[in-house]
């Protein structure tokens, strides 16, 4: 379900390219310091995107550099980081271990298990360091793993438990408040909408391998009015929010990115000529 919050970008400025490159590798070299550099293949676009909403309502300082990396050993590149980039780091890792822990409980996948044993130490560290956040990631991925089991037929209910351990997530200290709660609430609705998304972007070949898609029993004409609503919900809740920096990358990536990368997803399905609900061309 991850991989959708992220930009589209022949969209992007040259400037906006730049700053959100920088981003992406100032978390790309947290995850490397979290657990060596075996750890940057784990890296998501969706954490950029939370480490540069967290920085910005959190108005957190920026740390910028230029260096080479093994991804960029010519030319040196600009990175930035901020508290918020260890954060999504930490969450990274906690989100990844506890996904290859539920694949191999599903598939009895031995690579699953094997790379979960690699991660454990750390994984057993930032469980202490972070118990709210790991404890919402495998509670929330226990429910939604027992509804995929139990073939939970009302898609509104494992889209929202996503939408909570997207919630939970998106508090990044504990603490109570507005501030706190706007995120909240922001999250718990950009959870629905990826979860939405996903499903309906693996609905073809789901009902091809019979595998659980909430989505099957929703009627076709029914999906893109939710998609829609549960999109327009993210974006009021977003501009509700105080961003002070890179608001302009954000909506892009709310608009533009998210959307984009469903329609990719869709065109592939209508080039080949395959159906993606019950017979029907896809939404």
């Amino acid at each position: 379900m991850f991989g959708f919050v992220t930009v589209a970008p022949a969209l992007l400025s040259a400037e906006q390219k730049t700053r959100y490159r920088a981003r992406y590798c100032g978390l790309c070299r947290s995850l490397g310091q979290y657990c060596g550099a075996s750890c940057r293949l784990l890296l998501t676009y969706d954490l950029v995107f939370l480490e540069m909403l967290l920085a910005s309502v959190y108005e957190l300082p920026e740390k910028s550099q230029s260096r080479r990396c093994i991804a960029h050993p010519v030319r040196p590149h600009s990175e930035i980081r901020t508290a918020a980039s260890d954060y999504a780091a930490a969450i990274n890792v906690l989100l990844f271990h506890d996904k290859l822990l539920d694949d191999w409980h599903d598939d009895k996948n031995p690579a699953a298990l094997a790379a979960a044993s690699f991660y454990r130490g750390k994984y057993a560290q930032l469980q202490q360091q972070y118990p709210h956040q790991s404890q919402a990631i495998t509670h929330c991925l226990t429910e939604l793993g027992a509804m995929e089991r139990d073939g939970e037929s009302n898609p509104d209910l494992p889209a929202g438990c996503f939408g909570r351990l997207m919630g939970e997530l998106l508090v990044m200290h504990d603490e109570s408040g507005p501030l706190e709660e706007a995120l909240h609430d922001f999250g718990q609705w950009l959870g629905r909408f990826i979860y939405l998304m996903d499903a309906v972007t693996d609905l073809h070949d789901d009902l091809i391998r019979e595998r659980y898609n909430p989505l099957v029993f929703l009627p076709q004409g029914e999906i893109m009015d939710v998609l829609e609503l549960t999109g327009g919900e993210v974006m009021r809740r977003f501009r509700e929010l105080p961003v002070t920096t890179d608001r302009d990358i954000m909506e892009h990536i709310l608009c533009a990115g998210i959307w984009g990368n469903y329609h990719t997803r869709m065109q592939k399905y209508a080039k080949k000529g395959q159906d993606t609900v019950h017979g029907k061309k896809p939404v």
